[in-house]
């Protein structure tokens, strides 16, 4: 069975072809699928739109094993240079929060990595095979800007910048095309009276000269002055140390597809003189709250700790996830959790009640359906349905695929039935919530409202659905 991806750079749901099997392919030998994802920035707890990107990142890699493909795979830790706008000439984010919490720029990068590192692993995320942090490859990135220095793709602006030349790349707007020429009027809108020395409106920085003005944290020496390098380097020169001049896929939101992206791709390509410089790059959509956009500036944006706070469990939000398809917009809402929740909990029972069952069913390759699912540009919402269906009927024998399938994919504890103790439901509880049922099923809802506030005085809340329950701790 042939995996397809669909390649923003092609525009096409395309086999996947690595480059360790691509006959076309003439450079250094591949042993892996060498992939990249370009994330986190460390100055501020990542929310659940964030936490959707790893999640891809996660799936895809995952599912590139589940095909049998071994992986190696990369995710940066972006800890420095995030300006608070395209107008700021000084003030970056880590040192806004770092006045803002009155601690160093490096001791933020620390903490909000820290978070960033348990929140992967509250979601079943394993860790990635190198996570290189952006401060500890400074040399790499110099070298590289030296390097385009020589070959005559820079200018310097004094005291300002040094800028990648775009007009010499000829092709720079192929991850945009066809809608290059309306992304260049949205430059040319945002242009300011003043372009401080830049010749087109594409160019963009590779290093930041330092304002004489005043003193940043984490500045750094070079052969031109003190300053720091601008964040499209920073990913180059990581993903190339790591995974060479080039690679199978480069992974992240589909926000990179217009800026962030197109300067990688025009660096790098013009440093190595490789095209195409990725073979596959994949982007996954938005996270958006009320059908709008998520983030941090808008404050609109909800944390792991915040579901946690809730009652959900963190992989409630990770089988939420499934039920939409990752290049496509989700829309979250506490309502669709819920049923994200209620679904994970009925397909836990189920395959317990399977295992304690006798009936086996009709031998189907449950696997093989498992896989068509993915093949289809990993078509998580057409998997869950596969899954359903394998347990609707009670089948025993799609246990040991749906058990592989948790294992290599889901990895939402399908097969984790009992409760840690603190969860643990205490029996009078259990007997006040079936006193509270029967009441129900009498019409007597003035006694059924009066054991639920029994139950909430035990620090316990009883939660309705169609045919049943839920008790869950407060």
């Amino acid at each position: 069975m042939k995996l397809k991806l669909y390649n923003t750079l092609t525009r096409e749901k395309e086999e996947f072809i690595p480059l360790m099997e691509d006959p076309n392919y003439k450079w250094e030998k591949k042993d892996f699928v060498w992939m990249y994802s370009c994330w986190p920035t460390v100055y501020y707890t990542p929310h659940i739109g964030n936490l959707r990107a790893s999640f891809s990142a996660d799936l895809i890699r995952n599912t590139l094993k589940y095909f049998w493909y071994p992986v190696k795979a990369v995710m940066n830790i972006t800890d420095v240079w995030h300006l608070v706008s395209d107008a700021d000439d000084w003030e970056d984010k880590l040192e806004k929060w770092a006045k803002r919490d009155g601690i160093s720029a490096w001791e933020v990068a620390k903490r909000y990595e820290e978070i960033f590192m348990r929140g992967l692993e509250d979601m079943n995320i394993e860790k990635f095979d190198v996570m290189p942090r952006a401060t500890e490859h400074i040399k790499e990135q110099i070298e590289l800007v030296k390097l385009l220095e020589e070959k005559g793709y820079t200018y310097e602006v004094p005291w300002d910048w040094i800028y990648m030349d775009t007009s010499k790349v000829d092709d720079y707007w192929k991850l945009i095309w066809p809608n290059y020429k309306k992304r260049l009027e949205e430059l040319k809108a945002w242009e300011r009276v003043d372009m401080k020395g830049k010749k087109n409106a594409t160019d963009f920085a590779l290093w930041k000269f330092s304002m004489v003005k005043g003193k940043r944290e984490m500045e750094r020496d070079s052969p031109w002055w003190v300053g720091f390098p601008w964040w499209h380097i920073e990913c180059s020169a990581m993903s190339s140390k790591y995974l060479g001049e080039q690679f199978d896929i480069h992974h992240w939101g589909s926000d990179h597809i217009t800026i962030h992206h197109p300067n990688e791709i025009a660096q790098a390509e013009c440093w190595f003189g490789k095209k195409p410089r990725v073979k596959y790059w994949i982007h996954n959509e938005f996270l958006q709250v009320d059908w709008g956009k998520m983030s941090k500036s808008l404050w609109n944006f909800y944390s792991l700790e915040d579901i946690k706070a809730r009652g959900y469990s963190p992989l409630d939000l990770r089988y939420f996830y499934f039920k939409a398809q990752y290049w496509n917009f989700q829309n979250f809402t506490w309502e669709a959790l819920d049923q994200a929740k209620s679904e994970r909990k009925g397909l836990i029972k189920k395959i317990n009640s399977i295992l304690e069952s006798n009936e086996e069913g009709e031998n189907i390759n449950w696997k093989e359906k498992f896989q068509e699912a993915l093949a289809d540009n990993i078509n998580t919402p057409k998997l869950l349905s596969e899954l359903h269906i394998a347990l609707a009927k009670w089948w025993k024998y799609a246990i040991d695929a749906i058990k592989e399938l948790e294992d290599k994919i889901l990895k939402i504890g399908l097969f984790a039935w009992e409760l840690s103790e603190e969860n643990q439901v205490p029996e009078d509880i259990i007997v006040l919530a079936e006193e509270r049922k029967k009441a129900k099923s009498e019409k007597n809802y003035a006694l059924a409202d009066e054991i639920r506030e029994k139950i909430k005085d035990k620090w316990w809340l009883v939660k309705d659905n169609k045919e049943w329950y839920e008790l869950q701790k407060i």
